[in-house]
């Protein structure tokens, strides 16, 4: 027995050792990682297709949002690495590539909401990508105190400059603003005045995107029964990574003391992301040679998330919505959405 061990232990150590792609072929290490084109000749690199469902071959569905915690363990392979720099080009967070898909062009539409309806522009993306923030300056005469100094507010240090301001902002009554309001106004002229490069480099500080400001994946899905199958089945609708802000990580750096603030970076229709995540391999803890796609990953439902939402009739409420103050409470909430399907299956086949 100790002897067959000893066998696969050296005939599998290769594997474990090496599940890196094209590594024991590659001529440099340049080339660990990237396939050949005799691999690409032979590997199927398109996702298995969707079959047809008819409406009328569904029996019932359920849609529900998850949320999958990226702190949990069975979900780092969708977290790590956070710092690329420690791991081959080839390992790669799962954000990585639905980030790199839009920016390249691959993922052509993304969406403020998961309902889908309102697109994101380029801009509104690079501004939840990175947020500058000017100094105050106090006793160095930069940043805010220079623009205090030079006009007295950031409306006129533009006018100083030539800046056309745009019309909705002209001639306006600051003191009548209310808090929200007059907010948005000096994020508008702090704006302008990053876009003209009015402010020298040490006038400035800058927070941008990391990978490890995601903080957990939102999920919409929906699980339905095919009558023509006779099984339950899972299909993902909706993906979105929710991070750290980088104007939160900038507060917090002023102020310790400030709450951290979250957001949805982007949502995508996860049809339209399958080609990019078929040809992203997840890390396999378990067997490296055998590292399995974050499309298969997630198609599969191979991921650990609790509900925080379901289709209702009170305009698709949340969960904290009517349960806002025990953590607890929602989790068990979430449990029993989840067995309500699981017994709609299981009545299926009782009589």
């Amino acid at each position: 027995m100790k002897q067959l061990i000893a066998i696969f232990f050296f005939t599998a150590s290769p594997t474990l050792f090496f599940g890196q792609a094209n590594i024991l072929n590659a001529k440099s290490p340049s080339e660990i990682g990237v396939t050949t084109p005799e691999q690409d000749k032979f590997d199927n690199n398109k996702p298995l297709e969707y079959g047809f469902v008819a409406d009328k071959d569904i029996l019932f569905s359920k849609t529900i949002w998850e949320i999958i915690d990226v702190d949990e363990r069975v979900n780092f392979p969708l977290f790590f690495p956070a710092d690329t720099s420690l791991v081959g080009k080839e390992r790669r967070p799962l954000v990585h590539y639905l980030l790199n898909g839009i920016l390249s062009g691959q993922i052509p539409d993304y969406y403020l909401e998961d309902n889908l309806k309102d697109k994101m522009t380029r801009e509104q993306l690079d501004r939840s990508l990175k947020y500058k923030k000017i100094r105050k300056g106090e006793g160095e005469g930069i940043g805010e105190e220079r623009i205090s100094i030079e006009a007295g507010n950031k409306y006129n240090f533009l006018l100083n400059y030539g800046v056309t301001i745009p019309s909705e902002y002209q001639n306006v009554d600051q003191t009548q603003m209310s808090d929200k309001e007059l907010g948005e106004f000096d994020q508008a002229m702090t704006e302008l005045i990053f876009e003209n490069n009015l402010l020298r480099e040490e006038e400035y500080s800058e927070e941008i995107f990391d990978y490890s400001d995601i903080v957990e994946i939102r999920v919409k899905g929906i699980w339905y029964f095919d009558g023509k199958l006779g099984e339950l089945k899972y299909r993902p609708i909706a993906i979105g990574p929710v991070i750290q802000t980088p104007r939160s990580k900038a507060d917090q750096k002023d102020n310790p003391a400030a709450e951290e603030a979250f957001a949805a970076l982007f949502w995508v229709f996860y049809p339209d992301v399958r080609e990019v995540l078929y040809k992203a391999d997840a890390f396999n803890e378990k067997n490296t040679s055998r590292p399995i796609s974050f499309d298969d990953l997630i198609n599969a439902h191979r991921f650990s998330g609790y509900i925080f939402k379901e289709d209702n009739v009170y305009q698709d409420r949340e969960i904290e919505k009517y349960i806002p103050k025990n953590a607890l409470l929602r989790l068990l909430e979430s449990d029993r959405i989840r067995d309500k399907i699981r017994n709609l299956e299981h009545d299926m086949w009782s009589w």
